[in-house]
């Protein structure tokens, strides 16, 4: 059920969280888990929380490189050891 993915089973973001187990659980078995039963049988299967890594979905990693490799060197306040030779 979790390698499937949230999107799988109609949640508009791939993140997992307790109590959206706890909906599909009882969908897909018809059993009622408390959210706190749920996260310790999902802890003994060896599961364990992480949260997402923020990024904005507006991001341009080759615009963010670029100007890392062009601007950036201006507005630094300590010049790079090449600078000072």
């Amino acid at each position: 059920m979790l390698a499937k993915g949230a999107l799988a089973y109609g949640f508009s973001t791939d993140l997992w969280t307790i109590p959206r187990v706890v909906k599909i659980a009882e969908a897909q078995w018809g059993l009622r888990y408390s959210e706190t039963a749920m996260w310790r049988m999902l802890k003994r299967q060896g599961l364990s929380w992480q949260r997402p890594r923020r990024q904005a979905r507006e991001k341009n990693l080759v615009a963010v490189r670029n100007w890392r490799r062009r601007s950036w060197p201006r507005h630094k306040k300590k010049p790079d050891a090449e600078e000072l030779l």
